[in-house]
């Protein structure tokens, strides 16, 4: 499995969804587009309905004018997500739009349903026993007993909803409207920069993580260093630290501490990370 994270087939239901919540909507409900399948494009899999029009020109076009990055229009068009007061409306394009939807979305309270282009109640009607529900339902287009996000934990849909809103006030900024002056990152560049936006984050330089590794250096440092504990060797684990429990997100504990490197290896002979200060 690929762990308590949004894949890729998720993340684009969640756009289609968002695309189909527009008003006037961008995309049609995926039970409209059942209902404009001829005979020709019956098709049904594993017991569910997959129909729909194989020749697009069979579809209405969409009256919905909206830029994805440019036009500063409103917000709204989903149920349930109150509209941003009028004084912060005018930053509003879909990109920003989508972030705030899902920024405020209560997606443990309810499942995001692209057959029919809304949020339903718990549980939705027609999925069955089999959709299993979590802190983030949504439910797959065709099969509806499958959450495609049953995968996702509390911790990571929470954080999810963080980077939504904090993506939301970007596109609201100065910084994304304008090309800075001093030759730094802006706009859609800023933004897909991992932690630019994030709060505590001054620039796309904050997620770069220092490892004091030099040339000449290398393990034979830590050696150097009495009892491999030196603060070279401290700054090495927090930098490792970081990494696992803030980028991969996982849950970092003491271990048992590192016996002294040993003359055959060189190294200390522990592979668990010890415990030692912590990091600023």
């Amino acid at each position: 499995g690929g762990g308590p994270l949004l894949n890729n087939y998720a993340l684009t239901l969640l756009v289609l969804f968002f695309l189909q919540t527009r008003s006037p909507p961008v995309l049609p409900t995926v039970a409209r587009l059942r209902d404009l399948a001829g005979d020709e494009d019956r098709a049904v899999v594993g017991g569910w309905d997959c129909s729909f029009p194989r020749d697009v020109a069979s579809l209405e076009p969409s009256a919905n004018a909206e830029s994805p990055c440019e036009c500063w229009g409103g917000y709204g068009g989903v149920p349930g997500v109150p509209a941003l007061p009028s004084s912060l409306a005018p930053a509003g394009s879909l990109l920003a739009d989508f972030f705030h939807v899902f920024g405020d979305f209560d997606f443990a309270g309810q499942v995001i349903s692209l057959r029919e282009g809304q949020a339903l109640p718990l549980p939705p009607p027609e999925a069955g026993e089999g959709l299993k529900l979590g802190p983030l339902n949504l439910q797959d287009p065709f099969e509806l007993s499958h959450n495609v996000a049953a995968n996702v934990n509390e911790k990571t849909a929470s954080r999810f909803g963080r980077c939504c809103r904090d993506a939301a006030k970007y596109c609201r900024s100065l910084q994304y409207r304008r090309k800075s002056s001093k030759g730094r990152a802006w706009g859609l560049t800023r933004l897909f920069q991992p932690g630019a936006v994030e709060p505590g984050a001054a620039g796309a330089g904050a997620f770069l993580i220092s490892i004091p590794l030099d040339a000449a250096g290398g393990s034979q440092q830590l050696c150097r260093e009495p009892g491999g504990r030196g603060p070279w060797f401290w700054e090495v684990c927090a930098a490792i630290a970081f990494v696992l429990r803030d980028v991969l997100k996982c849950s970092c504990a003491a271990g048992k501490p590192a016996r002294a490197p040993s003359e055959e290896s060189g190294l200390p002979g522990d592979s668990e990370l010890p415990a030692g200060p912590e990091e600023p």
